[in-house]
């Protein structure tokens, strides 16, 4: 889907069309924050609790928090010694709560990376490596003050990079733990000459020596004790912690209630994956991004150059004596593509379009930091979706999901704009109020969607978005003493009051958050003309109002 003119602001109600088509809710959300700006330094995992708290991952700092949702009161549980982070992605990252911890198992399970000094032979000096583990900790509270202790490690010697860690920590339903760990950044940026690892496999000799170097770009399954499950998938002769592989940098995961696992993982450029996840199935990075369809993407490696490091790395380019392939020549039987791919362009997309001032904000990915999925009755025109986080636009990606839960069908909508990063969402068991939290630096799109900024509205903080009543049309409207046209608009709305003479009204235009966008005061009865033109195309709600109450009609700005 190409870029469409307008990005949307927050408005009540109103889903922004740029770079999808959007789909009007007539759902209307209250924001609030939770604590002050700051209040989190550099949030990674967000859970809600069975103990109905905000359990939280502070990535560099090595923390977890238990907040109280309504006062924003913080409980440092454990700050972790060995925990080691000195890049933008790795530290403290993934963190599940037992599956029966309200019934008393208060068992808390993270991945952390720290250091591990190593001998390439037994006459050399050491070296630190990066090293990342996934360990389990027991939750003990006195009096409201919880502690985190008695660590347990589960899986040790991972693979930890500065890039493309991923770290998402889920429970499956199968009493299993699921682990993303992402391609290390490989084939980019500083680590331009390292090759991907994610189509390659164990040995059976790699697994005895519990030598997990090819454990990037997969996921794993494995028991509560760390060990290799059973009937984990056998991959070309080997068994191992392995479950899903040719994955580039998975930072969403989550399971629904059919027992189906989600993943979101972000693209290079475009492209941006949600996948279904299967067990021993390929969803083949680095040879293939989004849809299997030789556009917008081929495999450069930039490892097989004949001198890499002496080469000047840029993206979108490759060294003449690199290997570079089409998606179509890659093969696999156990092959599988995206559920959705956010977004997919054609070859002849201009990635430095003049307009984002050869930003990449131009870049139609949305950079999916995690990935949700609501299931509840409480608004219905939600319930069967998938929620996805993004950093780079500052919203929540809603897919709508078939009745299976195996497909997306219908418009995608988006929710929730604020100019920040969001790094997580948890959703209250009511159905009704959503938690993101939000980085405390980094870059975003502003509100026009052609610009990247590094001006966060509400840097490490929780935003909580609340549902406001619902109402029809039909409720909202009286068309006796409201009428607003021309409805869809692109450049001025007019609007009538049907009043007696004397009377004087205003009108107030709300977003998604609350938050009044624009006002128009003293108003009396009659015919009013307003430009909307320098306003981002989507859904808006325009709310009239007096002493004696208030009317308010849905427009669509185009």
């Amino acid at each position: 889907m190409p870029f469409a003119n307008k990005l949307r602001i927050p408005l009540l109600a109103f889903f922004i069309t740029a770079m999808l088509t959007s789909q009007a809710q007539n759902e209307s959300f209250e924001m609030t924050q939770i604590g002050p700006n700051n209040l989190l330094t550099t949030p990674w995992d967000l859970n809600y609790g069975p103990d109905d708290y905000l359990w939280i991952t502070e990535r560099s700092i090595g923390v977890i928090l238990r907040i109280d949702p309504e006062t924003g009161e913080r409980d440092e549980l454990i700050q972790i010694p060995e925990m080691s982070s000195s890049a933008s992605q790795d530290g403290l990252l993934g963190m599940a709560l037992d599956k029966d911890f309200e019934a008393g198992s208060h068992y808390v399970y993270c991945s952390y990376t720290y250091l591990m000094q190593i001998r390439l032979n037994p006459f050399s000096n050491p070296i630190t490596e990066r090293r990342q583990r996934i360990v389990r900790y027991t939750y003990e509270e006195n009096e409201g003050d919880g502690v985190l202790s008695d660590q347990v490690i589960l899986l040790d010697s991972l693979p930890s990079s500065n890039d493309h860690n991923s770290g998402r920590l889920v429970f499956g339903p199968d009493d299993k733990l699921y682990y993303s760990i992402g391609d290390q950044g490989g084939n980019q940026n500083r680590n331009y000459c390292n090759p991907i690892l994610s189509q390659s496999l164990p040995t059976q000799e790699e697994i005895d020596a519990e030598d997990w170097t090819n454990y990037p770009g997969k996921i794993l399954r494995l028991n509560l004790d760390g060990s290799i499950p059973d009937d984990n998938p056998v991959l070309e002769g080997v068994q191992s912690h392995i479950y899903s592989y040719g994955h580039r940098n998975p930072q969403g995961l989550v399971f629904g209630n059919n027992g189906l696992l989600y993943s979101d993982e972000h693209g290079p450029n475009t492209d941006d994956e949600v996948n279904m996840i299967e067990s021993g199935t390929n969803y083949g990075w680095p040879n293939v991004v989004g849809f299997q369809d030789d556009q917008a993407y081929d495999y450069c490696d930039w490892s097989t150059a004949t001198n890499c490091a002496g080469e000047n790395y840029s993206n979108g380019s490759c060294p003449e004596s690199a290997t570079l392939v089409e998606e179509s020549s890659f093969i696999a039987d156990n092959y599988k593509e995206p559920l959705f791919s956010m977004f997919a362009v054609t070859d002849d997309y201009n990635y430095d379009n003049p307009a984002c001032g050869n930003s990449w904000i131009c870049r139609p990915n949305v950079a999916p930091s995690s990935i949700g999925i609501y299931e509840s009755d409480a608004i219905p025109s939600f319930n069967r979706s998938l929620l996805v986080t993004s950093l780079k636009r500052g919203r929540v990606y809603l897919l709508k999901l078939d009745e299976q839960g195996t497909s997306v069908v219908g418009d995608t909508a988006q929710l929730f704009y604020t100019q920040n990063r969001y790094r997580d969402i948890a959703i209250h068991p009511d159905g009704k109020t959503f938690f993101l939290i939000t980085d405390q630096g980094g870059r975003t799109a502003d509100a026009a969607g052609l610009n990247a900024t590094g001006n966060l509205q509400n840097p490490g903080a929780i935003l909580k978005f609340t549902l406001e009543k619902s109402t029809t049309l039909n409720d909202q409207v009286n068309e006796k003493r409201f009428r607003v046209w021309p409805n869809p608009t692109s450049s001025s709305i007019h609007f009538e009051l049907r009043h007696e003479i004397g009377r004087t009204f205003s009108a107030d235009l709300i977003n998604t958050s609350g938050q009044i966008v624009h006002s128009y005061k003293g108003l009396s009865a009659g015919i009013h003309e307003r430009s909307v033109s320098d306003f981002p195309a989507g859904m808006y709600t325009l709310r009239l109002y007096d002493r004696d109450g208030s009317w308010q009609k849905r427009v669509v700005i185009f």
